[in-house]
Parts: structure tokens; sequence; C-alpha cells
């Protein structure tokens, strides 16, 4: 009779795990409200008390949660197959096993979705800037990819910078490039900062990512093992996603706007460098001859650091970056961005709403 009250107790607990999933996804399907409750109300003032707390410790607290969960649950792996090795097992405690991991999923998407997820749903960062977000003439990809890579030829010269600099240059750097930002747009504000280096060093590497945004602890982690090249932008980008940009292309381009605010080359260079390589990308699709000819005509710093980048990703290219890549690209669709991964490349589709509001694609 015991068992029967507390499987019973077991459905009914699911069961309101349950109605609070329904009502994230209820609440989902209303993005003006998400933006003026969510992202400026709970969310914003949630953050701030993470990177208050967390941001005076000097490591990645979010790493170090992520280590102890693996080794959970290797533990718990070792003893399931343990269990069924020795037979050691009933339906019922099956059963009720099941149900208690169930849950836990759904409390992990839970927190996920009240922490941060609810801003993949958010108009963004096109709404608030009068964006009109659109497919555009080849003509003007063209001139966009001009722009991006007159700007990246000219502050690749200043190239001094990669021999000397160090982590807390870029963090710091980024979050001055912010306070630029803020008094153009107060709602880009970034106070206070918690951005750090990722403990998994080359693990990273061939996992694949060259930053990422812990949502359970609000911290920004930045893999600084990548060429340095890149990193300015990627810790502008991560705190875009600290801001409650989720989407990659929105992270890209408030990252984007943020890094060529700053008064500082390298963040510039950083910017224009990688904006350049999504738009020529997509210009390759319309007319590769022009965008070979574009690759060519690259400053030597700048074709530089591009080989630099190809030969890093060629040196960790393994089958466990490809599965995580597909992991990955999987949870951007199921977030809201059906391109999956080519998502950051969809940030060119922001730059040309940008640049054609400011009359320079004519």
């Amino acid at each position: 009779m015991k068992r029967v009250r507390s499987f019973s107790s077991e459905l009914i607990y699911t069961g309101a795990l349950l109605l609070a999933v329904l009502l994230i996804r209820i609440i989902a399907e209303h993005p003006l409200w998400i933006e003026s409750a969510y992202t400026y109300g709970l969310y914003k003032h949630l953050s701030r008390i993470f990177r208050f707390i967390l941001g005076r410790i000097p490591f990645s607290v979010g790493d170090l949660i992520y280590i102890l969960i693996a080794i959970w649950l290797i533990f718990k792996l070792f003893k399931l197959v343990q269990t069924l090795i020795s037979r050691k097992y009933n339906r019922y405690g099956f059963l009720t096993g099941a149900f208690r991991y169930f849950r836990l999923a759904i409390w992990i998407y839970l927190v996920f979705n009240v922490f941060w997820g609810l801003n993949y749903n958010r108009p963004g960062i096109a709404r608030q800037l009068g964006l009109k977000v659109q497919n555009e003439p080849v003509e003007k990809l063209r001139k966009l990819t001009a722009l991006l890579f007159d700007s990246t030829n000219f502050y690749s010269v200043d190239s001094n910078w990669k021999k000397k600099v160090k982590n807390r240059d870029f963090f710091e750097g980024a979050v001055t490039c912010y306070d630029n930002l803020a008094q153009a747009y107060a709602f880009l504000d970034y106070k206070p900062s918690s951005v750090k280096a990722s403990l998994f060093g080359v693990v990273g590497n061939y996992i694949g990512y060259s930053g990422y945004y812990n949502p359970f602890t609000g911290e920004a982690q930045i893999n600084d093992m990548v060429p340095k090249a890149v990193l300015p932008f990627v810790t502008c980008h991560e705190i875009a996603h600290q801001l409650g940009y989720a989407k990659e292309n929105e992270a890209n381009f408030v990252g984007f706007l943020a890094a060529t605010n700053s008064r500082d080359s390298m963040f510039r260079y950083s910017a224009f460098f990688e904006m350049f390589l999504y738009a020529n990308n997509e210009l390759f699709l319309a007319d590769s001859a022009a965008a070979r000819a574009n690759m060519r005509a690259l400053s030597p710093e700048a074709k530089a650091d591009l080989a630099e980048l190809r030969a890093f990703r060629i040196k960790y290219e393994s089958p466990v970056d490809r599965a995580v890549s597909a992991f990955y690209d999987r949870y951007l669709k199921l977030n809201q961005q059906p391109s999956g991964e080519r998502s950051y490349g969809r940030v060119v589709m922001w730059l040309l709403a940008y640049y054609g509001k400011m009359g320079r694609l004519g």
C-alpha cells in the first residue's frame, strides 16, 4: 500500500512539473511581454546578482560545477552498470528511478528558462534599434563586404598588441567597449562584469568552442587558447549573451557594435575581421570570384591571422568536435534558431540592415 501511495505522489509531483513546463511554453509565445517583464525585469536583476557575487571569484564557478556534474554522471553510470550486471533491480525501483531522472531533466529545463532561456523568445536588438532585417540584393552584400574588407585591412596594420596582450586586457577592454556603447544605448549597460578564462583548456579546443555563456551562473567563459586575433570579439560576443541576447546572430551583432565602439584598435580589428569573414562567406554563395578576390587582397597581417585560425581549427578537429557540433546545431534549432550553427553567419542580415539604415550601402 505504501508503494502505491508513494508512486501516486511521484505521478502528482511529475504532473505539477509538466504544468510548469506548459506555463513556460505559453509565456514563450508572448515576446513583447518577455522583453519588458522578463529580460528587463526578472532576468536583468537575477543576472546582475550572479555577476556581482561570482564576478569577484577569479576562476569559473560554472566550469567547476560542470566538472562535478560530469564526475557525478560517471559515478551514476558505473552504479547502473554494476546493478545491471548483478541483476539487483526490480520493476518498481526502475520506474521510480526513471521518474526521478525525468524530473531532474524537467527541473534543469525550468531553471534554464527562468535563469536565461526565455531570452531566446524576445524581439531583440532589431526592434530596439528599429532595424528592418530582411534579404537584400547581392549588390548591397557586395558593398557591405567591401566596407568590412576596408576596415579589416586598415586596422590590421596595428597588430603589435597580439605579442603582449594578456587575458585581463581582453576582459577589461571588452567591459570598456560596453561602457562606451551604453552612452548611446542605455539598454546595453553592462555592470557588474563577470568574464573569465575557461577551466577546460585544451579540452575546449577539441570540443570546438571559443567562448560560451553559462546560463546557470551568469558567467562568460572565454577559451583563451584560440588565436588572439578573434579573442577581443569573442569576449564582446559572450558579454552580449550576458545582457540577454541569446540568439547567436544577435550576440554577434551586439558584440560587433560594442567592439567597433572601442577606442582600442585590437577590438575594432577583431570585430571587422570576424564580420568580414561572415560577409565574404555569404558573398561566395552569390559571387565566388569576388569573394576569392577579396581573400587575395587581404593585408599580409590579416592573411597571417586567417592562416593561424585555419591551422588551429585543423589541428583540433576530431570526432568529438563533430559530435559536439551536431549536438549544438540541434540545440540552436530547438531554441528559435532554425539555421542551427549557421545562425552565427546570419549576423550579415543585421549588418545589412544597420549599414543600410546609416545610408552607407547606397
